[in-house]
């Protein structure tokens, strides 16, 4: 599988109309956590683990995860199906080799 035959826009909108297929997703209730990033000031990093891990949890009881990785393969920050810019970036690398 590779990234580029798909294009973004088209991914995305099967995301969203799998959001409201299912009436709706538990990551819009409290999106920030999704964004553990954005916990960059010192003395933030337990917060920030615990925001990644809270956000992964979520993620594992979602409808839509594969649909929502599917849209963070194009993402830089944030968590997305389940999974932190780190391991899409692993994910990325495996699928290319």
């Amino acid at each position: 599988m590779t990234y580029d035959k798909f294009p973004i826009d088209r991914i995305t909108l099967d995301l969203h109309e799998a959001i409201l297929d299912n009436g709706g997703v538990e990551c819009e209730q409290v999106p920030d956590i999704f964004f553990p990033e954005d916990l960059s000031t010192p003395g933030q990093s337990s917060m920030r683990i615990m925001a990644t891990d809270t956000a992964r949890e979520i993620c594992m009881r979602c409808p839509v995860m594969a649909k929502c990785l599917q849209v963070g393969m194009y993402e830089d920050f944030g968590i997305w199906g389940g999974a932190t810019p780190e391991q899409r970036k692993g994910i990325k690398r495996k699928t290319l080799n």
